[in-house]
């Protein structure tokens, strides 16, 4: 029975492709045509990882992929309701109580760290104050806090449950009324210190926080009359 000599040349050279993959020299192969030592040539070359030329550089990334590839931090926004009492201390040192009432409020902020947060937002309420002539205005109370949020776990307690302490500044604006028509109104924007203590806890599996926050505030020195206030407001807020 007589073997093929291509099949031959085939066990022969197998050792040689598995190695390091180099050309054998068919020239000793006699039997085989010049289109058969060419094409066994090719299949052995199509077995063969191409070698890159030229020096292989580390492309950049694109830009979404390089966005993406940076963590973002949380951000968030809290819509709720605060009611106040509202203070103002005039040049006589002379304390009046200004009543008020509920209002919205909109904060919205985001993560510096993993528990350090910022805020900003606005605020509108009501509040009364006596005229001149014994009457009493009801006059529109705007606003615009903003600061620093720490958001604490109390040991034993979920991870999903914070203390909040705020603290920041805040700008008051007080209209809807003429300053004539008062001794010492409280009107026009002021400017004032904030500081707040709450409770914020977060539903499970989701997005969505509440909280309740104590919070007051006492105007800059320097400006008569001088006000201040204490409130409790509580917010629904959505993290994104």
């Amino acid at each position: 029975m007589r073997t093929s000599p291509l099949l031959i040349g085939l066990l022969f050279l197998l050792p040689c492709a598995s190695g390091a993959q180099k050309l054998p020299d068919l020239g000793s192969q006699a039997a085989w045509t010049e289109k058969e030592k060419q094409e066994f040539l090719r299949y052995i070359r199509s077995d063969q990882a191409p070698v890159p030329q030229g020096q292989v550089r580390t492309q950049a990334a694109s830009g979404r992929a390089a966005a993406a590839a940076r963590v973002r931090k949380a951000r968030y926004a809290a819509l709720g309701f605060s009611a106040e009492s509202l203070s103002a201390d005039d040049s006589a040192a002379k304390i009046s109580d200004e009543a008020s009432g509920f209002g919205p409020r909109l904060l919205v902020g985001g993560h510096l760290f993993s528990w350090v947060r910022y805020y900003a937002g606005v605020r509108y309420g009501r509040y009364s104050q006596v005229k001149l002539d014994g009457a009493g205005a009801r006059l529109s109370h705007l606003e615009i806090p903003a600061g620093i949020e720490l958001a604490l776990i109390p040991l034993g307690t979920p991870h999903t449950r914070y203390m909040l302490v705020r603290g920041g500044v805040s700008l008051h604006n007080f209209y809807g009324a003429r300053k004539a028509e008062f001794d010492e109104p409280l009107l026009g924007w002021r400017e004032a210190w904030n500081l707040g203590l709450g409770y914020e806890w977060q539903f499970p599996d989701s997005n969505w926080r509440a909280n309740v926050v104590a919070e007051g505030y006492r105007s800059f020195s320097g400006r008569v009359p001088q006000f201040h206030g204490l409130g409790l407001s509580a917010s629904i807020v959505r993290t994104f």
